[in-house]
């Protein structure tokens, strides 16, 4: 991208923000209105949000509305050195909000986290990094980061009963195409066991929540349950994902057809994943 397209690009978000509201929700999939009625049902009216591979701060983000908040502080982390000059532009007027340029690796979570210091006791995560997705929420969850709410992308094009995952990498890096993150059932199965409820599916996001907040409130749902709610059945997901139909076959096969069919799909990409029934 050219510097003057960049320049251009940058002021069409600027005047966007400017005009914007903390009620206007530019994440993709409505994420962010789910998350800020979820803080309303939790009591959460302040706290500490963190947003992991943030892009540009606006475009399709489901935490901008928690930055903006005077009560609310933050952390911000982007790698990608034009969209964090955006986003360090567009965030410069936020004073509670702290940014990073950084990878973020299962391997150096914890000490990004604890330079910055990161309380452990987050109120909202959003996890995006269109890769090892999985080992990240792991490696903080094994070192006692406990988000109230964990907003994670997962790779929505497969369906419950499979277990997928992008395997760590240090050189890997998202090409654009199908292969990215984890599935409902990856994400639910390191999830879960730490002391949350998966709260729904919310296209390509998995929400979940602490369930010690509100242990008789709360109801768990199950992958299949949350991805045939969330994803599967929604009647405008062909049109919002129009990229995925090449792979359709996936959520209408028998699951033992879905994985080979994967598998081969993936089969450039032979030893970088996991792939199983659930």
């Amino acid at each position: 991208m050219s510097s003057t397209n960049a320049l251009e690009r940058l002021n069409h978000i600027y005047s966007l923000n400017e005009k914007s509201n903390n009620d206007d929700d530019p994440s993709f999939g409505g994420e962010y209105e789910v998350i800020s009625q979820l803080c309303k049902e939790l009591n959460i009216e302040k706290g500490y949000v963190i947003d992991i591979a943030a892009s540009d701060g606006y475009t399709q983000s489901c935490t901008l509305g928690f930055f903006r908040r005077e009560d609310w502080s933050g952390l911000a982390v982007e790698m990608d050195p034009l969209r964090f000059s955006v986003l360090a532009f567009l965030y410069a007027k936020f004073p509670n909000a702290r940014l990073a340029r950084n990878k973020v690796t299962p391997n150096n979570v914890k000490s990004l986290l604890d330079f910055f210091e990161v309380p452990s006791d987050i109120s909202i995560l959003n996890l995006d990094i269109d890769s090892y997705d999985l080992f990240v929420i792991e490696a903080m969850l094994n070192n006692n980061f406990m988000p109230k709410i964990i907003s994670m992308e997962i790779n929505e094009k497969i369906p419950p009963g499979i277990f997928f995952t992008v395997k760590y990498d240090p050189d890997h890096f998202w090409k654009e195409d199908h292969f990215y993150g984890c599935s409902i059932d990856a994400a639910s199965s390191v999830v879960k066991p730490f002391g949350y409820v998966l709260h729904s599916v919310e296209y390509a996001n998995a929400i979940f929540v602490r369930k010690d907040l509100m242990p008789d409130k709360l109801t768990d749902l199950t992958p299949e349950v949350a991805y045939n709610q969330g994803y599967r059945n929604r009647e405008n997901r062909k049109n919002i994902f129009p990229w995925n139909a090449n792979v359709e076959n996936w959520l209408n096969s028998p699951i033992e057809e879905s994985i080979e069919s994967i598998r081969k799909y993936f089969s450039h990409y032979e030893g970088k994943f996991i792939l199983m029934k659930t």
